[in-house]
């Protein structure tokens, strides 16, 4: 990872769990991505349908600069090329913004129509009023079903440096994560009037989660793993050598059929929309 070491990392996992039933998840999302990709500012959008995007949660600093989101919410979204790409469906993934930009999207006159200023030195041709200047763009798409997409976007200044490949490839390799936590916290949001909120079991959900496939011991050592403690961490609390913990750990993994931490957090947030499914109220037509 580019700025953060394995342990932190765990810890922000941890952090990210925590808030899924929260509306500081966007926050939470963002700062723990600041944890492994360098950038200056952030926002994150709700696109649904044809509908203006929903801007959730931003880090733009100054007053200017979220009159600039406001501009693009209430007209010049409709030139993104993520909301045009949201529009016919986006993969989930990790994208920089120009190359979502339709082959003949830097010769339209579309812009004209707009409050938009033309300049060769922006990435996608144009900046909406009042938005910062001199941005490097990268998008992550989360497809949220029912024609919803959310889009987690990361700006950092050219005279900067920009983005790299390298700051990509940290991203895709956490995007599992960003996904199901995003998709995990909106499926909350449309039912939050019904379900009983998750934090109320979390608890019971660590220690349920696992049972009755593990045994006792590889199911403690998991659930020191999604809370974030590294294995010397978990030899420590258990009282138990790191070649234990990595035994443990190791046959735990083969007997859920995963591979990885972000396979675990995966299976670990499908058993929270599964508790929360059991706790919904049934409905029933009105007569």
């Amino acid at each position: 990872m580019d700025s953060c070491d394995p342990f932190k990392w765990h810890q922000e996992i941890e952090k990210i769990i925590g808030c899924i039933d929260s509306d500081d998840l966007p926050r939470q999302l963002i700062a723990s991505i600041s944890c492994i990709v360098p950038f200056d500012m952030a926002a994150v959008f709700i696109n649904r349908g044809r509908s203006s995007p929903l801007c959730i949660y931003d880090t733009f600093p100054t007053p200017k600069a979220k009159s600039g989101i406001n501009n693009y919410v209430s007209s010049t979204y409709v030139l993104n090329p993520f909301y045009q790409a949201h529009l016919v469906w986006i993969d989930p993934g990790v994208y920089r913004i120009g190359d979502l930009a339709p082959d003949d999207f830097f010769n339209t006159d579309l812009h004209k129509t707009f409050q938009v200023t033309t300049s060769d030195t922006e990435e996608i041709g144009f900046l909406t009023e009042d938005w910062p200047k001199g941005l490097e763009e990268l998008d992550i798409a989360i497809p949220l079903g029912n024609s919803t997409t959310a889009e987690i976007d990361i700006f950092h200044a050219v005279d900067k440096g920009g983005f790299d490949d390298t700051h990509i490839a940290n991203l895709e390799l956490n995007l599992p994560i960003f996904c199901d936590a995003m998709q995990k916290y909106w499926s909350l949001k449309q039912h939050e009037t019904h379900a009983q909120p998750v934090d109320s079991r979390i608890d019971e959900l660590f220690e349920c989660f696992g049972k009755p496939t593990l045994s006792d011991r590889e199911q403690e050592v998991i659930q020191y793993v999604l809370k974030g403690h590294s294995s010397e961490s978990i030899g420590y609390n258990l009282d138990i050598s790191l070649t234990t913990v990595k035994t443990h750990r190791k046959r735990a993994y083969a007997k859920l059929e995963i591979s990885s931490q972000s396979e675990l957090l995966s299976l670990f947030l499908q058993s929270i929309e599964t508790t929360q499914s059991e706790f919904r109220p049934a409905t029933y037509p009105i007569p």
